[in-house]
Parts: C-alpha cells; structure tokens; sequence
C-alpha cells in the first residue's frame, strides 16, 4: 500500500490571495496544490494528466468517513486507475461515485483546457457580435469584410463540436 507524504510550504503573506485563488475554483487549498503539481509533473509527459472537476470543496458542507475493503487486487487496480488520472485513490473513488450516483461530471485537465479555450473563442464572438449591435450592420470585425462570417460560424461549430467531445468522453470514462 501506498504511503501518505505530506508536503509543508509556508506561504506567508501569500496565503489569503492562494485560498481566495482556490475558492474561486471550488478547491480545497490542499486539493490545489495536488493539481498544480501534477500539472507541473506530467507537463512534459504525452499521457493526459486527470484534472477531475470535483465539488468536493464546498465550504461548510459535512462530510462523512467509509470504510471501503478491497481485495489487493483490486486496490492496486483503483491505484493505477487513480495515478493515471493524477488523482489519489481516495479521490478516484469519490469522483467515480459522484459520476455514478450524482451524475455530475467528472473532467480531467485536458477536457477543462479544451473547454476554456473554446469559451475564450466565444468571447471574441460575443465581442464582434456587440461591436456589430452598437455600430450597425456595417461594422466589420478588425481583420475586416463579410468573409469573417463564415469564419465565425466556424468557430461557433468548432465550439460545438468540442464541448460535444467533451461530455461524450467524459460519459464515456465515467460509465464504465
């Protein structure tokens, strides 16, 4: 079985704006840092790093301790599951349930990367789309012309088809 290592970083005056920077994202100062690191670790590696979206921080609400018995076996298929997906066991096993039981989803880094890109793609549009309301019909985005249109509902398509990727891979890994 695995040993439990810790890690002790003093961060000062650092501190309030490292918890506001993780409730913002609805982690745990700990689970943060877990993230970063695995992040950083498996940075120069071709395996996708998990990076599953878990609620498991909301402030304030209780949670309850299991006791769950495995065979070896099966404990050390949890663990390699889990190191795949840049997770501990225990948190493999939580975001696992929370796809089964909650139908929450679950997404790793490479799916939150490719969705944040994707909105950051959107809010060019919806910054064209509002230059075009103020202006009137004859705006034109800054590289210029009625061209840009098509490209634009490229894009939008482009979107689509990657937040359909996204659940369908995530439905995928979690319903197995």
């Amino acid at each position: 079985m695995r040993m439990r290592e810790r890690l002790c970083v003093e961060l000062g005056a650092m501190r309030p704006d490292w918890n506001r920077w993780c409730m913002h994202r609805d982690l745990t100062p700990a689970e943060g840092v877990r993230r970063l690191i695995a992040g950083a670790v498996h940075a120069d590696s071709t395996a996708t790093v998990s990076d599953a979206q878990l609620r498991d921080s909301a402030i304030g609400e209780p949670r309850a301790r299991i006791e769950i018995r495995l065979t070896h076996a099966e404990l050390d298929e949890v663990e390699d599951r889990a190191l795949r997906s840049g997770l501990t066991s225990n948190r493999w096993i939580v975001a696992l349930i929370r796809a089964q039981l909650m139908r929450e989803p679950q997404l790793d880094a490479c799916e939150m990367r490719l969705l944040s890109d994707s909105n950051q793609q959107l809010a060019v549009i919806s910054r064209w789309l509002g230059q075009l309301a103020r202006e009137g019909s004859d705006a034109r985005p800054a590289s210029g012309g009625r061209s840009d249109i098509g490209a634009i509902r490229g894009t939008i398509d482009a979107h689509l088809r990657v937040v359909a990727n996204v659940i369908r891979s995530n439905l995928d890994r979690w319903s197995r």
